[in-house]
């Protein structure tokens, strides 16, 4: 997927992060949360129990639309 508003860099995931597992408590997951860590600026996914317990270090950042890549 790319960002039609040309700031992809803005929206870079963490390193350590993946779409299927909780970012903090590392638990496979149905669905998560795209959240901006506030440390480091970085897109992560969260369970919905980890997002609740830890939302004075995260902040719910993913409103830009994408597109399909080419």
């Amino acid at each position: 997927m790319k960002c039609r508003f040309g700031d992809e860099h803005m929206y870079e995931l963490h390193e350590g992060d993946s779409k299927n597992r909780c970012f903090l408590c590392k638990e496979s997951c149905e669905k998560t949360f795209t959240v901006r860590e506030i440390k480091s600026q970085k897109m992560v996914h969260l369970c919905k129990d980890c997002m609740v317990n830890n939302i004075s270090d995260y902040i719910l950042d993913n409103t830009r639309p994408w597109e399909e890549s080419d």
